[in-house]
Formats: C-alpha cells, sequence, structure tokens
C-alpha cells in the first residue's frame, strides 16, 4: 500500500491505493473521512469490538477489462511477464540479468545517488513462478528458478533515465546487490548508507529459511563516495525464530520504518509482516519487541504489506485492510515495552 496526498501543497486528503494481485483490481481509500468518522462513531458506541466497514470510502480505481486486457491496460501485473516496468509503459525497463530473464520483482524502491543518478533497488522472488493448484512455497519454485529464471533469488538495482520508458531498445544496467537470500521480498533505505531487506521463510523444504523465522537483513555502503552496486555489503541480520506450530503462517514480507520519541531519544523501529501476523522490530537492539497475532488461528489474515502516516500503520492482509494506530500505545509514544506474546487485537477495516 501506498499512501499519498491528494494535492501538491500537502493540504489536501491522504489516499491509501493498494492492490489486489488475484482480483487484477487497484483499489483508493479515503484515509481522513474514514478515520474521522471511525473516531465520531467510537465517542457514540461502548462497543469496543466493533467492526467499522469502509465501503463508503473505498473505490476500485482500476481492474482488468475483461479476459482479453487492453494494451494500455498495465496497472497490474501480466503473468509470465517477469519484469519490471513503469506505470503507463508498454515494455519493461528491466526484464532480465545477464540474459536470464527475472523470476518476478516483488518490491521496489528508489534512490538517488551522491552524484545525482535515480536508481530503482528491487528484490526477485520466486512467487511469479507460483501455480494456481500450487500456491505454496514448495521446492519446486526452486526448480523453476534454476531452469527458467536467473537462477537465484536476487537484490538488484537498476538506473532510471527521464526517457528510458519511451524508447523500447533501451536497455538499462542491471546490477545485482545480493544473490545469498532465499526469499528476498520487501526493500527500504533506513537512511543514505543502510538498505533494509526481508527474507520472507515459509514452508520447511529450505533448510535455512522454514517456517517459524522472519529474517531482515541490512546492507550497509562502504564507501560513502562510491556510486557503484559492488560497495554495498551485508552488515547486520536480525532474526526471530519461533515454532511453526504457534500459528498458521505468515513471513517477514512487506514492512514500513516509523520513527518516534522515546524519553527525548529518537528511535527507528520497524513495522511488517511476519510469521504469526505483524512485528515490531527495534533497529537499534534488532530485537522483535512486539508481535501482534494474526493466525493464530486456522483462517486467519496473513499480513503482506504495511504503509504508516496520519499516526496509524495500514496493513494490508489476506482479510483485507486492517489499521493499528501508532499513538497511546507502547510502540507509538515510545512510554512502554510490550512482551513479544502481547496478543494485540485488531479490527477489520475492510
Amino acid at each position: 500500500p501506498a499512501l499519498v496526498t491528494n494535492n501538491n501543497d500537502g493540504g489536501g486528503d491522504e489516499m491509501l491505493y493498494f492492490s489486489d494481485v488475484i482480483a487484477a483490481k487497484t483499489y483508493s481509500l479515503d484515509v481522513d473521512k474514514a478515520i474521522r468518522d471511525r473516531t465520531k462513531d467510537k465517542a457514540n458506541t461502548s462497543d469496543a469490538t466493533t467492526s467499522y466497514i469502509l465501503d463508503t470510502y473505498l473505490h476500485v480505481i482500476k481492474e482488468m477489462s475483461g479476459d482479453a486486457p487492453q494494451k494500455d491496460d498495465n496497472w497490474r501485473a501480466e503473468p509470465g511477464g517477469n519484469g519490471l516496468a513503469v506505470l503507463r509503459t508498454t515494455h519493461a525497463l528491466a526484464s532480465e540479468y545477464k540474459g536470464k530473464k527475472f523470476n518476478g520483482p516483488n518490491d521496489i524502491v528508489l534512490r538517488s545517488e551522491k552524484n545525482g543518478e535515480l536508481f530503482a533497488y528491487f528484490t526477485d522472488p520466486v512467487y511469479a513462478w507460483l501455480e494456481k493448484d500450487r500456491f505454496e512455497d514448495l521446492p519446486y519454485l526452486d526448480e523453476r528458478v534454476q531452469s527458467h529464471g536467473p537462477g537465484l533469488c536476487g537484490v538488484y538495482r537498476v538506473q532510471l533515465t527521464e526517457d528510458a520508458h519511451l524508447h523500447t531498445n533501451v536497455k538499462n544496467e542491471v546490477e545485482l546487490i545480493a544473490s545469498d537470500m532465499m526469499r528476498p521480498n520487501g526493500i527500504e533505505f533506513i537512511d543514505d548508507d543502510h538498505l533494509i531487506v526481508s527474507e520472507c521463510c515459509q514452508g520447511s523444504h529450505l533448510e535455512n529459511c522454514k517456517s517459524g523465522t522472519s529474517r531482515w537483513r541490512i546492507f550497509e555502503q562502504q564507501d560513502e563516495e562510491s556510486t557503484s552496486s559492488s560497495s554495498w555489503a551485508h552488515s547486520k541480520t536480525i532474526e526471530n525464530t519461533i515454532s511453526a506450530d504457534a500459528a498458521e503462517g505468515g513471513c517477514a514480507d512487506g514492512f514500513a520504518l516509523y520513527e518516534y520519541v522515546n524519553r527525548e531519544e529518537r528511535r527507528h523501529v520497524l513495522i511488517g509482516s511476519c510469521f504469526g501476523g505483524m512485528c515490531i522490530v527495534d533497529l537499534a537492539s534488532g530485537e522483535v519487541v512486539s508481535r501482534m497475532w494474526t493466525t493464530r488461528e486456522k483462517g486467519g489474515c496473513k499480513i503482506s504489506n504495511v504503509a504508516v502516516g496520519k499516526e496509524y500503520a495500514f496493513l494490508t492482509g489476506s482479510c483485507g485492510i486492517l489499521t493499528l494506530p501508532l499513538t497511546g500505545t507502547g510502540t507509538g509514544t515510545g512510554s512502554g515495552r510490550q512482551s513479544e506474546d502481547t496478543e494485540a487485537s485488531l479490527h477489520t477495516e475492510l
């Protein structure tokens, strides 16, 4: 999901945009109106478990145009496309590494280098190879990576230029950042010199990436003056492992970074999906300080991605959109530290 202000002066309402890849639809949600009405409803009811349905503020802004979509219908990923594209373009800016096509780029973050060049950093895990009747993390995915993909699940970067998307013959050079991750997924910059990537461990066939493990890897730029991809090196791993029997799935997928003040000290935390639901990670200590369980029961809500704004965390998941207030709690105000086993509750907003 992404929070976007409606106008350029920053004074407009914020809209939450998110996609449903199964239904091939893109949605928008009027966040400001939803929060105002929810606050009003809460003041008028004593039922703390009331579910607030926000259909009034939810709009489909793009959906698949039938079984044979038009050529300009490119707000969604086309099955088998395995490329990285810009909205409203008709070709991939990057589709392969060393002559072999990507598995299927998953998450992306933009960064302007010190020399002014703009790059897209992105992850390329296995999930584009999922089959309709085998929608699980199974060994056949790794076989497809070797036989049909680039032979690895990488973290890459590619330079973006103003006119690259206008010319179909432009071949953007793809540079490899990391090749030793099994399931790279979410990606974001902590600061100018540190890049963090989540690893979505599921199933039981990968010896070092099994269900129950939530992992985030931090890469540091070794040479502050360098603009080369080779200057990035793995510097730290944040990992939390619990029994795979504790919940019905989930993994370290999408996340957002959040800054708050704790006793006049500024701290950074990661709010993201993890095994069992959603985790809050203290980046300084490298510890999971709170876990909100959403998949303890069969058929629970698997969290996929997170956006932060308006003093809320907005979570997309298998059950819809969830919200988590970031004020009035230990993690939002820095007033305390929650136990990792905290049984927190969210209400479904959609």
